[in-house]
């Protein structure tokens, strides 16, 4: 995120916003993509073994091995949801900075 601040605080034309923000956009994309695939109801573990085990009593075991499946999958999701939520702050930014720029050369134009 910095790189991409230095680059938008050094861009000098409306084509160098637009083109960072079509860079942040492809960045969402792929992260949105990620979040889908582990989101996905294929991704999921099977609880039907669980479900067996329950009725038997004897879930202690299994419930440990689950939470050790799940848990590294529950992690990658909050760190891609924290990067979807700073994507978007970011590309905020950039279409408010966008619009500013596209005012100054209306405002140009109007006084040449």
């Amino acid at each position: 995120m910095a790189l991409i601040r230095q680059e938008l605080e050094k861009a000098a034309s409306v084509q160098d916003v637009t083109r960072i923000l079509d860079e942040l956009l492809a960045q969402e994309a792929a992260v949105d993509a990620k979040l889908d695939g582990l989101l996905d109801d294929w991704n999921q573990p099977d609880s039907s073994a669980l479900m067996g085990i329950q009725a038997s009593g004897d879930i202690e075991g299994p419930i440990v091995e689950l939470l050790e499946k799940v848990g590294p999958t529950a992690e990658t999701a909050s760190a891609l949801s924290e990067r979807v939520r700073r994507l978007d702050i970011e590309q905020a930014r950039i279409k408010e900075s966008l619009k500013y720029v596209e005012d100054v050369q209306v405002l140009k134009v109007r006084c040449l």
